[in-house]
């Protein structure tokens, strides 16, 4: 199993479903996604928790095949690739992006950026861009996100802590 590096996404979503089910899966960091890809493609490597982003154009290509998404619903940019979750109850492991600013900004310039920044992840345009590359953005409130940084957090922080993965 490949991976961006020890403690990336790719490691921790394939970690997570080592627990889950109990596969034996040895894990092998690489130096970033790209070059995981390099021998997945080469068939260095047998399998490979990547982002979207990293692996899309392998896909449409056909040069690798997506096995599952690790979302919890099925992807748009991926509509004939099962959830992982339809064959390992409960799986779901997405990344995110997310915008922040420190403590002391006033709520008011808070409150301005959020708007604008949910208008933007509303427009059409925009999101026909992000989806191109296996994104899917959802609008929120700070308050929000919040509790989904602290509950996102604490899922990982227990995978981690059962796959004994430590700080390189």
């Amino acid at each position: 199993m490949g991976s961006g590096g020890a403690g990336t996404p790719s490691h921790l979503y394939g970690e997570l479903f080592k627990k889950m089910t109990g596969v034996d899966l040895v894990h092998v960091p690489y130096r970033g996604g790209g070059p995981a890809v390099i021998d997945l493609l080469s068939g260095q490597l047998q399998v490979f928790f990547g982002t979207v982003s990293v692996s899309i154009d392998h896909i449409r290509s056909g040069k690798l095949r997506a096995l599952g998404v690790t979302t919890s619903t099925r992807m748009d940019v991926l509509p004939d690739v099962p959830p992982m979750s339809d064959f390992v109850p409960g799986y779901e492991a997405s990344g995110w992006e997310g915008i922040v600013a420190p403590k002391d900004i006033p709520p008011k310039i808070i409150d301005t950026l959020n708007k604008e920044i949910n208008a933007a992840l509303v427009d059409a345009n925009f999101k026909s861009r992000l989806a191109n590359l296996g994104v899917e953005p959802f609008a929120n409130s700070p308050v929000e996100f919040s509790n989904f940084v602290v509950d996102y957090t604490e899922k990982w922080g227990k995978v981690i802590q059962a796959a004994g993965i430590k700080a390189e």
